[in-house]
């Protein structure tokens, strides 16, 4: 799949996981680097900054004893169909734990897949290993985990609501 097959398809599913999100009573935008420019992205790749892996969507929701703010890297993919592993860059890893220790630890950051399934940088580091290079892709180091180690994600963010019910 091409580049720019990748991106559209990561697009929808940032805009579906969004979605799903509003559905649920949360305040969801999109935020990462889908919102720039080509040039922009483009000049990032020349920089060496957790920048360049931003969260693609932050999401906030008021409970009664406080307010959540999130951070959410939307993966889409298949492979996982194939492998029953989900995956992720080493270098976007590495960025969610510095989004975290950015917002004080107060801003949990989450990977969420095509399947629903949701994981948190804490639970990829204790089950993933590296994973193939397949010869397609960025090229960059990744890890693999079990899919089954996500977490589903009405179990995260909640059933969706009924309309006129928050």
């Amino acid at each position: 799949m091409s580049f720019q097959a990748r991106l559209i398809d990561a697009k929808l599913h940032e805009e579906r996981v969004r979605d799903r999100l509003i559905a649920r009573g949360w305040h969801a935008e999109l935020f990462g680097q889908g919102q720039l420019s080509d040039e922009t992205r483009a000049h990032l790749r020349e920089v060496d900054t957790a920048v360049r892996w931003m969260p693609d969507i932050i999401a906030s929701k008021r409970f009664a004893a406080r307010t959540i703010v999130v951070f959410i890297d939307a993966k889409a993919g298949e492979r996982y169909k194939k492998t029953g592993n989900h995956d992720v860059e080493v270098a976007a890893l590495i960025s969610a734990e510095k989004w975290i220790e950015l917002s004080g630890e107060a801003c949990p950051y989450y990977f969420v897949y095509d399947d629903g399934g949701v994981a948190t940088p804490d639970r990829i580091r204790e089950t993933g290993k590296p994973g193939p290079n397949y010869g397609n892709g960025s090229g960059t180091p990744y890890l693999i985990f079990p899919a089954l180690v996500c977490r589903p994600f009405d179990a995260m963010f909640g059933p969706p609501v009924e309309q006129g019910v928050a």
